[in-house]
């Protein structure tokens, strides 16, 4: 059975609204799960929170491939703006950055790292008309993390690093390839998969209704191979049902005020656009166990985007409900 764990993060604002450590013991002990999976930042994490924290998910940028090929324009941005849109104004920043984002999360002796396997192209996430391929994106991520972790002891990370699906180019998980372009190109052993269910369902772009997203997701699995399953050791369970929506930003493409906004316009545009993509909605039945089932992973976060700790509370029990269920 798979470890359960409810998504939280290391800023104030979310330690805050959650009632600070005491507040998310009492959510683990309410929500019936073992503990957090934890989005570090760019600082040392919180101190008295590893007993609660169980894994992290490191921080992410928007578009980091671009960054990294030098496709941004980075005059009048800040250096806190670099972080956030491409990790640093170059790759040797850029490495920097991911070596000091691991090393901080260190002490919290998490069982894995979640990091971002793939990388939007910022100037055409409406039409996805994307200016790189999959290939591309995967073989700098493994330039990128080789040469972060390069600087550990033993050329390996202080905890395993779980590659995470998204629906832009790079690690979609949706053929068998990508798994082994990674193979191929890392350099270091200890990394895994983590399988987040919603991006899959984004990236599959053909799921409206959950019975039949469900359906479509265990046959992306069977396309995988069970080879490339068993390096799924992590699991975000929720669920996105965005395909119409897609399909209309798509055929619209990005706008003349998208594109000729500047990236901090660009930015203020796009996230409210992401978060309508994916929506990071609870299961309203049962049929996502047969998606845990048949990965088996060794943990599952229940991961939701919420305003206020009441509705994540509302919807780590509805999800929940489901393995409760089955177990009595």
């Amino acid at each position: 059975m798979p470890r359960h764990l409810v998504n939280i993060s290391a800023y104030g604002f979310d330690l805050e609204r959650l009632g600070g450590g005491d507040g998310v013991r009492r959510l683990v002990d309410e929500g019936g799960v073992s503990g957090t999976e934890m989005l570090t930042g760019h600082f040392p994490s919180p101190e008295g929170m590893a007993d609660v924290v169980e894994a992290v998910h490191l921080p992410y940028a928007v578009d980091w491939f671009s960054g990294w090929n030098g496709r941004h324009d980075l005059e009048g941005l800040s250096d806190e703006q670099c972080l956030f849109l491409c990790y640093g104004r170059d790759r040797g920043s850029m490495v920097r950055t991911v070596t000091e984002m691991i090393a901080h999360a260190a002490p919290l002796r998490p069982a894995y790292g979640v990091f971002h396997g793939a990388s939007p192209d910022l100037y055409h996430v409406f039409s996805q008309r994307n200016g790189f391929s999959d290939r591309e994106v995967l073989a700098a991520l493994a330039e990128l993390l080789n040469s972060a972790v390069s600087s550990f002891p033993g050329g390996e990370p202080p905890f395993p690093l779980a590659l995470e699906n998204l629906w832009w180019p790079g690690l979609r998980l949706l053929d068998r390839s990508e798994v082994s372009e990674l193979e191929r190109r890392l350099e270091f052993e200890d990394w895994m998969l983590c399988l987040d269910t919603g991006h899959l369902m984004n990236a599959l772009r053909d799921c409206r209704e959950e019975a039949a997203a469900v359906e479509n997701v265990e046959t992306a699995l069977d396309r995988l191979g069970d080879d490339s399953v068993e390096r799924i050791g992590a699991m975000h369970l929720h669920l996105s049902l965005s395909a119409d929506y897609q399909a209309e930003t798509v055929d619209r493409g990005e706008s003349a005020e998208y594109r000729e906004a500047d990236i901090d316009g660009k930015l203020s545009i796009a996230y409210p656009h992401f978060g309508r993509m994916d929506w990071h909605s609870p299961f309203e039945t049962d049929a996502c166990l047969r998606i845990v089932d048949r990965v088996k992973p060794g943990h599952v976060t229940h991961e939701f985007v919420t305003p206020g700790r009441g509705e994540l509370v509302a919807r780590l029990d509805k999800q929940m409900s489901h393995f409760r269920r089955r177990e009595q």
